[in-house]
Formats: C-alpha cells, sequence, structure tokens
C-alpha cells in the first residue's frame, strides 16, 4: 500500500538537512536563512541553541531543519554546523569552542584548560584581569589608578602599587625609591 503524493510531501518535509545561507544574530534570539530544498529557501528560521553556549557560523554551513506539527511555514533549525570547520582529535569527555581563524578555548580531559588566540587571551575576575597578549603580559588588580599593576614585555619587567614601582632589565633594577630589605610576606608563594 503506498501513501497519497500529499502525504509523501509532508513527511519528507518535517526533518530535512538545509544549507545555511546567512544569520541573524539581532534580537532575543538567532535566525538563518537556510535552503531547505534545491531552489527553496525560508528565511526566519529559528536557530535552537544549547544553553550557555552562543555561536554564529559562516555562510556555508548545515543545519538540521524540523517543521513544528509538520507545518512548513514554522521551521526551526538545531545547532548549525560547520563542515570542515571542526575541531578534531577529542578526547572522550572532552569540550572545545572555536572559530574559523582557529583561536580556541579547550578543556581537557584532564581538567586543564589550554586557550589559544592569534591576538589576546583576557582573564577576568571582578576587578583583576590577566591579559596576555603576544608582545606582553598585562596584570591588574583592581580599577583603581593606584591599584597594582604588573608588565611583562620581552626587555623588562615592571611592577607597579600606587606611585610606587620597579622594572627589572637585563642592564639592572630600577626603581621609584630605595628598595628595603625586610620579611617575605607570603613565604608560600
Amino acid at each position: 500500500m503506498s501513501a497519497d503524493p500529499e502525504t509523501a510531501h509532508a513527511y519528507r518535509g518535517i526533518v530535512a538537512r538545509a544549507a545555511v545561507r546567512s544569520t541573524n544574530d539581532k534580537g532575543g534570539s538567532q535566525t538563518a536563512t537556510v535552503e531547505v530544498h534545491r531552489h527553496v529557501e525560508r528565511s526566519d528560521v529559528e536557530v535552537l541553541g544549547i544553553a550557555g553556549v552562543s555561536s554564529r557560523p559562516a555562510p556555508g554551513g548545515e543545519a538540521i531543519v524540523l517543521a513544528v506539527g509538520a507545518d512548513q511555514g514554522d521551521l526551526v533549525a538545531l545547532p548549525l554546523q560547520a563542515p570542515g570547520n571542526r575541531m578534531g582529535g577529542l578526547a572522550e569527555g572532552e569540550v572545545a569552542m572555536h572559530n574559523l581563524k582557529g583561536d580556541r578555548v579547550h578543556v581537557k580531559a584532564d581538567g586543564s584548560i589550554e586557550a589559544t588566540s592569534r591576538k589576546r587571551v583576557k582573564s577576568k575576575v571582578k576587578d583583576a584581569t590577566v591579559e596576555v597578549l603576544d608582545d606582553r603580559i598585562i596584570v591588574k588588580l583592581g580599577s583603581a589608578a593606584n591599584a597594582p599593576r604588573i608588565v611583562v614585555r620581552p626587555d623588562y619587567v615592571k611592577l607597579r602599587k600606587g606611585d610606587h614601582w620597579l622594572v627589572v632589565k637585563d642592564d639592572g633594577i630600577f626603581c621609584s625609591v630605595a628598595p628595603v630589605v625586610g620579611p617575605d610576606p607570603e613565604p608560600g608563594v
């Protein structure tokens, strides 16, 4: 017994693999324009996401599109993917976030986290920041003008607290005031 063509077409349209033509990430939810069948485009298709994870692939990705209640006018897309841009080689239990250029955050199975960037990696806890760039590392503890700062560059290391500073270079140690020898305030570090 064969189903009538209309019923067969309705079933075939419930789940489809679609080519992503563009995405829109403005507003409360991300939407996409997708080609669900040859020369059949649908726009404003809501992209379902995973709580706490946001991404926006470049055009050319793929999506699985679902017709809610078999209604082709009510399409949603599962999270989008970009074949060929996937970061492979993950061990079981590992998670990675990455972009097209290779910048990534990789949470490894042993609990370590590796962040790789072409420009900058910035970690922030309240007002404390550590910023790693290709030519320097900047550590700030607080946002006030006199808050502690450390800068590490290839030719020097500078430590600053308020009006006082200390610079270590290959040719010596320079500071704003004469150093005073005293007890180590934190011997375990």
